[in-house]
């Protein structure tokens, strides 16, 4: 994935001065207000860190974007069946930051998840992959834990999110039916 140069991301997270201007004391309402300025911040940081990096994103070969802002490249498809809303899948994932950090991944087995309990992005990729696909799924906040982030603190407030999703396996819920009749 190509990145953003270095400088673009500086300016991006405000740590490039504008130049020529002398910094002013805070005042007393921002001093009494602080970490919520500080939030306040950071969450106008990630919005203009989130749109640069689907900017960047959306150049790339082989990217599709959805109406509703979600964009995913295919990295292996597969041949196996498609899940619907309803349906409970076993997904392997790794969740960043668009700094690459990683937030979040399945560890050893794939986890199990219902489609409809999902972040609404992933409920938006998810019923248009098959059993086997693999996708870079980045995530506008809005359709991710948006102006609150995560209360956790590892996603803050208007975060974009990248995802790599590899669907394995939709279950059969019929299968399940079975399983609980004596």
């Amino acid at each position: 994935m190509k990145f953003l140069p270095a400088w673009a991301w500086l300016v991006g997270v405000g740590l490039v001065s504008r130049g020529g201007a002398e910094e002013e004391a805070p005042k007393e309402e921002e001093v009494a207000e602080g970490p919520n300025l500080q939030a306040e911040s950071g969450a106008r940081k990630n919005i203009t860190l989130g749109a640069m990096f689907r900017e960047e994103f959306k150049q790339q070969e082989g990217v599709q974007e959805l109406k509703c802002g979600v964009m995913y490249k295919v990295e292996a498809t597969g041949k196996g069946k498609t899940p619907k809303l309803s349906d409970w899948v076993k997904v392997n994932y790794t969740g960043k930051h668009v700094d690459g950090r990683v937030f979040d991944q399945s560890k050893g087995e794939p986890l199990r998840m219902r489609v409809d309990r999902t972040v609404p992005g992933w409920q938006e990729v998810l019923p248009r992959m098959r059993e086997g696909d693999k996708w870079e799924v980045v995530i506008p906040s809005q359709l991710g834990y948006g102006a609150k982030g995560t209360g956790a603190g590892n996603i803050g407030a208007n975060e974009t999110l990248v995802f790599t999703i590899e669907l394995v396996e939709v279950e059969d819920p019929s299968k399940k039916a079975e399983a609980k009749q004596p």
